[in-house]
């Protein structure tokens, strides 16, 4: 019974570890390849931000109608690799692009009126971090971020919102656009894994209500177990009040009529079994013959004496395995049942 109820503890015990090791695998992997996927929508969105920003920076600096009036400009193409744009103001002026990049003619001019815009009005970083700022709260991005602007060649730092007593450390991301053949933006940010769980708080509660149903799935499993060692154990109750004897290398059960020793057992008749428990009672002490007779036969008449001899004779035979017990004879008084 004792291995029996072992190994079933064992079974389920490695049944309920492997069961949930499995479901809390799977959720990391789940929730592992959902945040890199967050990750990297995450940063995509912080580039096409800054990038958003960086264009409505141009357009809230001056208009192009400001550039145009008064006066005309006219464009002049002069091949792809120079583009002319002459305004005529009061007194013309005419500025010459190269495009020695070869970009397609669409974004030459718009990176030349971007340079003219900066000939006119001067970049505010300021205004784009404000900008920038607005995009990433409608994108509902957490994250904290300074603007540098930069020689593209001697990456010295012309101009930036950072605050120099306390910089943006350490800088987690940085995205760059050019705005010029010379200068380049760089956002620094700085923000916490946090910012992008709270992003897939679907795909948590998603991945956690699996794993709840995975570990709700080890309950009949373990009702199984359960019910089985219930059924076992059942089996194997002894009966209410059952007293078992320990008679040296023997093992005697009155309940049963059992005498066991080794893997045999001895099946005991109505008296022989009522004898030897009155002799286990008395625990090495006398018990009168005179006693047995009257609890037994109820009568003391030679008849039912020599009985009780053939049955302590057949006792003594059943216990002769042990040499140590002994069942001994009190002249004129009974018998004593001895055992180590």
């Amino acid at each position: 019974m004792f291995t029996l109820k072992k190994s079933t503890w064992t079974l389920k015990l490695f049944v309920s570890v492997v069961n949930i090791a499995a479901m809390l695998t799977l959720e990391l992997f789940w929730l592992h390849n959902a945040y890199r996927k967050e990750y990297k929508q995450f940063l995509t969105d912080v580039d096409n931000s800054f990038d958003s920003a960086a264009r409505k920076e141009q357009t809230y600096r001056i208009p192009i109608s400001d550039i145009i009036n008064p006066g005309d400009v006219t464009i002049q193409s002069c091949g792809k690799e120079e583009i002319r744009i002459i305004r005529q103001c009061p007194s013309s002026d005419t500025i010459t692009f190269n495009n020695i990049s070869g970009q397609s003619l669409e974004t030459f001019i718009h990176r030349a009126f971007y340079e003219l815009r900066q000939n006119i009005t001067p970049l505010n970083i300021y205004c784009l971090s404000d900008l920038f700022a607005g995009e990433l709260q409608e994108k509902n991005i957490l994250a904290s971020f300074s603007i540098d602007h930069f020689d593209t060649a001697s990456g010295k730092i012309l101009e930036t919102t950072a605050d120099v007593r306390n910089p943006i450390r350490p800088v987690k991301y940085a995205v760059t656009t050019n705005i010029s053949a010379h200068t380049s933006l760089r956002a620094n940010l700085q923000f916490a894994n946090a910012a992008v769980f709270k992003r897939m708080t679907g795909d948590i509660v998603l991945s956690t209500g699996l794993v709840l149903i995975g570990l709700m799935s080890l309950f009949p499993i373990l009702n199984f177990f359960r019910q089985k060692e219930r059924k076992t154990a059942e089996i194997n109750a002894p009966v209410a009040n059952e007293k078992i004897f320990k008679i040296g290398c023997y093992c005697f059960n009155p309940e049963k009529n059992e005498l066991s020793y080794s893997d045999k057992v001895i099946y005991l008749n109505k008296k022989e079994n009522a004898i030897l428990r009155t002799l286990c009672e008395k625990n090495g002490n006398v018990v009168e013959r005179n006693f047995l007779l009257n609890e037994h036969w109820g009568n003391t008449g030679i008849i039912y004496s020599r009985s009780l001899d053939t049955y302590i004779t057949k006792l003594r035979k059943y216990l002769k395995e042990d040499s140590s017990i002994q069942i001994i004879t009190i002249k004129s008084q009974g018998y004593k049942l001895l055992f180590p």
